[in-house]
């Protein structure tokens, strides 16, 4: 009898050892799947009209609702999207890429780094990369949401025909000349007048400058963490956003500067009236502050505005669930206007 008990105390134990390290095993997969920048999916090259080479990435839904194109922001790539793809992933057909010059695409000219260009390659993307008769909903971050703001103005009929919901996340369409990027008083008066001087002065020294990533990365880490973060960002996603933009080439990084210096796209706003539209911004963002985002919801009729307080430029990092949480919401509403429904 003792030794009966003794077995199945051993058996018990046992399973309870195994299930433990199940656990342990499933949770250290779950890391390995969830660590930034690791997620990928179908690949796929995209070639512009301009010979550039846009690499994009396909997550495919098995019944998908839509196709989410996901343009990034200036210097980022598209990895940015990490804890969107988690969210979306499975409901829509997730599309990513790297903008032309960032990340694994490649740059053209360095009079092709502007937002009209990037416009044509979102346009070129959706030709290529997403399946026809699929609805679209577009979402831009930064110098994504001026890419979907250009590519609605170049491309009307385009958007017209595709396009279901637009989500504008931490962006501009306009006005950004006289950004003093949150420094006050006098020292952000000079800002505007010194800041291109600077990127001037970058561009002459550019292959110094990218010589090494690693003193680029390091020199650069202080300025991301003032200009990209609110205060309560993780060490992990200021390293993370750093290490894209130190790869990003300093010529492309001038290039679409100067473009922002003249950027305008009030009148091609009047498109996403037809459209489901989110405007996000953090309350703490310096590179776009808020005032840019309520000027974009004033003009596009029925756009909901939300503002994450405290949050700065790069809420999908460092507010992933309100983020997340507002996309998915904008598909559900797309999915109510259009009668959207999964494909078999």
């Amino acid at each position: 009898m003792g030794a009966r008990r003794t077995a199945v105390k051993a058996a018990v134990t046992g399973l309870a050892v195994g299930a433990a390290l199940g656990v342990v095993s499933r949770r250290r997969g779950a890391r390995a799947r969830t660590v930034l920048g690791g997620h990928r999916g179908r690949s796929v090259t995209v070639v512009t009209d301009d010979g550039v080479r846009l690499a994009v990435d396909v997550e495919e839904a098995e019944s998908p609702e839509f196709a989410v194109v996901l343009p990034h922001g200036w210097v980022m790539n598209r990895h940015c999207w990490h804890f969107q793809r988690e969210a979306l992933a499975g409901r829509a057909t997730l599309v990513f890429y790297d903008q032309r010059g960032h990340g694994e695409s490649s740059a053209g000219s360095l009079g092709a780094c502007t937002i009209d260009r990037l416009g044509d390659d979102l346009a070129a993307v959706i030709e290529k990369a997403v399946p026809e008769g699929l609805p679209v909903v577009l979402a831009g971050h930064s110098m994504g949401g001026m890419t979907v703001m250009a590519f609605a103005g170049r491309h009307p009929d385009v958007f017209t025909a595709r396009v279901a919901g637009v989500a504008l996340l931490s962006t501009s369409s306009g006005q950004l000349s006289g950004s003093t990027f949150g420094l006050p008083g006098p020292i952000g008066r000079l800002v505007p007048r010194v800041t291109p001087l600077v990127f001037d002065r970058m561009l002459t020294r550019a292959t110094v400058i990218d010589r090494s990533a690693a003193l680029k990365s390091r020199t650069n880490l202080p300025v991301t963490r003032y200009i990209a973060f609110g205060p309560r960002a993780s060490r992990e996603h200021v390293r993370f956003v750093n290490d894209m933009a130190a790869a990003t080439p300093t010529e492309v990084t001038v290039g679409f500067f100067r473009d922002f210096l003249v950027h305008d796209k009030a009148a091609a706003l009047a498109a996403l009236g037809s459209v489901e539209t989110l405007v996000m911004v953090g309350g703490r963002d310096r590179l776009t502050p808020p005032v840019h985002s309520r000027r974009i919801a004033a003009a596009i009729p029925g756009a909901r505005l939300i503002v994450v307080p405290e949050a700065g430029h790069m809420i999908g990092l460092e507010r992933p669930e309100v983020v997340n949480e507002a996309l998915i919401g904008l598909l559900d509403r797309v999915a109510r206007r259009t009668g959207a429904h999964p494909r078999r």
